[in-house]
């Protein structure tokens, strides 16, 4: 009640009062004045300019840490390249002494197996015909107006996702895939497709866009089933609803990479006897899913899910 009295009493401030009143009579500021407030005006510029630079000013400690942790970065860079090429090549080693161990023993099935056992388990590489399909991010033309496709508040529908990835992949398999690899990441029974931040992870490894999803099989069967198929829906919905850029090639020569990379730890399933029961059953092991059949003469197995979890 007291600010809106004084509006309704006193509208004009006294400030301004008097200042009118010193333009009517002629009175204007002195040189002193003026000579005041340039120089305190300089020195308020002054002031905040000296700030600026200072704030600007790269810090000795701050540039010391930074160079530290490049060179970090690069010693442990060097090392990890060194331990993984004498890793591949004692892969190498161990896959020549194999072949020579199988080979001396002339047992030509039990050779057959271990390749087999390879291909299956998605350790050997595979070749073959199959269908390659590419997944990017939608283009920025098909995102709303002001809006960035990579920022987050609504706009992770213009982004591919690891549920995205996931669904395409176990299309894959349904549709008779025997090998399946994303950006040359090959999968295996125990892989997982997850979601960290802005980054899509294969067994905890990055992947960059665009995502190339390559199968191996009959091309013209798995193009068809996948199609006909949920998951063939789901990427049309995709593209025709989100603007997600997806494209299908079929190819007659397709080169997937083994899982070797990966650490493969053996579980087996072992009989457990109720308490209570004379029965016995059998406690299924963690890797439960079996691996997709690769290319070539082996007979086709069930493919295994490659979900965030691995299906049992």
């Amino acid at each position: 009640m007291t600010l809106l009295r004084e509006v309704m009493e006193r509208p004009l401030d006294p400030g301004y009062a008097a200042a009118a009143e010193r333009r009517a009579a002629g009175r204007v500021p002195g040189r002193r004045a003026l000579a005041l407030t340039l120089v305190l005006a300089l020195i308020c510029g002054a002031v905040t300019a000296r700030a600026i630079a200072e704030l600007r000013r790269p810090q000795p400690g701050a540039e010391q840490a930074r160079a530290a942790l490049q060179t970090q970065f690069r010693r442990r860079s060097a090392t990890v390249d060194a331990e993984q090429r004498q890793l591949d090549q004692i892969r190498s080693e161990v896959a020549m002494l194999q072949a020579q161990t199988l080979a001396g023993s002339g047992d030509a099935a039990l050779a057959q197996q271990a390749g087999l056992l390879q291909l299956v388990s998605g350790l050997a590489p595979v070749t073959g015909p199959g269908l390659q399909i590419t997944m990017a991010d939608a283009a920025a033309a098909n995102a709303p107006a002001g809006t960035d496709p990579r920022a987050d508040g609504g706009s992770d529908q213009s982004r591919v996702l690891d549920r995205d990835v996931q669904t395409v992949v176990n299309g894959l398999w349904a549709a008779g895939a025997e090998a399946v690899s994303i950006n040359a990441q090959r999968l295996t029974a125990r892989s997982a497709i997850r979601y960290a931040g802005q980054a899509i992870l294969v067994d905890f490894r990055p992947l960059v866009p665009p995502y190339v999803i390559s199968a191996v099989g009959d091309s013209s069967t798995l193009q068809t089933r996948f199609a006909a198929g949920s998951a063939g829906s789901y990427l049309q919905a995709l593209r025709d609803n989100y603007g997600i850029r997806a494209t299908i090639v079929s190819s007659s020569r397709l080169q997937l990479p083994g899982a070797g990379g990966t650490t493969t730890r053996l579980a087996y399933a072992k009989p457990v006897l109720p308490t209570g029961s004379g029965g016995a059953t059998a406690s299924g092991s963690p890797s439960g899913s079996s691996a997709g059949s690769p290319s070539g003469s082996a007979p086709s197995a069930a493919a295994p899910s490659t979900t965030s979890e691995v299906s049992p």
